[in-house]
């Protein structure tokens, strides 16, 4: 794993899930932080950002495609 990628996993397992070493992320946590996806976005110049999404954003999202 490289450092960009530790960095990621520090965020998302203990700053926003809240989660100790050794802790699993479960669907129960999700349901309680209001969550359960994340989002991936390119600005315009070219820098990504990550954020998280709020329960069934995604399904939300992929029934617009539909």
């Amino acid at each position: 794993m490289t450092n960009p990628n530790k960095a990621l996993s520090d965020w998302l397992l203990r700053k926003v899930l809240q989660l100790q070493e050794g802790q699993l992320a479960t669907m129960e946590k999700l349901d309680k932080l209001g969550f359960d996806s994340v989002i991936i976005l390119k600005d315009e110049n070219g820098d990504f950002k990550i954020d998280i999404m709020k329960t069934n954003a995604y399904i939300e999202f992929n029934n617009m495609l539909s």
